[in-house]
């Protein structure tokens, strides 16, 4: 949603991204939604500001759909609509199984309005498998006029029975151009924009995070230093024992150390120059320049082998050395060389 409080732009820009928006967008605007769709794509694509749009669509009292600024839209982006629901993870924890029961006994009740009841559900995988069993019975015998908009950022994690029971929509990089066009909208300066662009890879999220100085505070940024340094199985161990006391922060860290290595993999295929690397360790730097793609490929793996693992309930600290000795074996090949 823009600065303006409209949800236009961001409507304007999902008609664009990929044909298959567009579709589902225009289901929603004629009012003949599925009764449960599944949004995947990395985090930071727009998932959720898609999933309030299709809201908004179902909502809004204007004839041309969603148009953003009328009262039901407005309440929809602003969580004031009581018929749609949003259930989300508190502190990153699992989302419990009663309170799936607790919003599913809700929509099963009378409308609120005279229409459609929505639940947006982030991310499905968060749920334990009591929760995705309870939210299954109701996929199974879905309900007249509720809509679930289930997102996932992670799709292999996300029970196979739910996800044939759903409309998969996929969400995609977002274009340079259009992405340029939609932080200009929300006030940024060109040079900043000219400056991420090619760093964030289509993923909004991103742009917004590099464009802010979100790797910027020294927490972070020492983090992603040390574990592009390291060097010896103690070096691994100390990085690894930081990532496991900052357990709250963890997912930005590993954020953060995935757009370093993506970084170093778009300077190395000649999509950004070496300024690009110029935050990072002069022994990073000077490994960058005889690294592989294939190994810059198998850190990003295993990073994101330690998030799938970490949904799964694997034990962390288990999770968190493997990728630490993963990091230090392929930075061990370079620097030897």
């Amino acid at each position: 949603m823009n600065k303006s409080g409209t949800v236009l732009p961001a409507v304007m820009a999902y008609d664009r991204i990929n044909a298959g928006l567009r579709i589902v967008l225009e289901q929603f605007r004629r009012g003949g939604a599925n009764h449960a769709y599944l949004l995947t794509g990395a985090m930071g694509l727009g998932k959720r500001t898609f999933a309030k749009v299709l809201a908004c669509a179902l909502f809004c009292m204007s004839e041309d759909k969603p148009c953003g600024v009328c009262e039901a839209c407005r309440r929809v982006m602003a969580c004031n609509e009581p018929d749609v629901l949003e259930v989300y993870p508190e502190g990153g924890k699992q989302i419990p199984v009663n309170t799936v029961r607790e919003v599913i006994g809700t929509v099963s009740q009378h409308a609120f309005g005279s229409g459609y009841r929505v639940v947006i559900i982030e991310p499905v995988e968060k749920m334990n498998a009591a929760g995705q069993n309870a939210l299954l019975k109701s996929l199974e015998e879905p309900l007249s006029n509720v809509v679930f908009l289930l997102l996932t950022h992670e799709f292999s994690a996300t029970l196979g029975t739910i996800a044939s029971r759903c409309v998969r929509v996929k969400m995609t990089p977002w274009p340079d151009e259009l992405m340029k066009q939609a932080l200009m909208d929300e006030g940024y300066a060109e040079a900043d924009i000219r400056r991420i662009l090619p760093l964030s890879g289509g993923n909004m999220g991103t742009a917004l995070s590099l464009i802010s100085g979100g790797d910027d505070d020294e927490e972070t940024k020492s983090f992603v230093h040390a574990a592009l340094s390291l060097h010896s199985d103690a070096s691994a161990v100390a990085v690894s024992t930081r990532l496991k006391d900052a357990r709250e922060k963890s997912d930005q860290l590993l954020d953060a150390l995935e757009r370093a290595i993506h970084q170093t993999l778009l300077w190395k295929t000649g999509m950004v120059d070496a300024n690009a690397l110029n935050a990072f360790p002069e022994s990073w730097q000077r490994i960058g320049e005889k690294i592989t793609l294939k190994s810059l490929n198998t850190m990003l793996e295993a990073i994101f082998e330690a998030r799938r693992l970490r949904l799964g309930q694997v034990n962390w600290q288990s999770t968190v050395d493997q990728l630490m000795i993963k990091l230090l074996e392929e930075q061990s090949v370079w620097q030897q060389s």
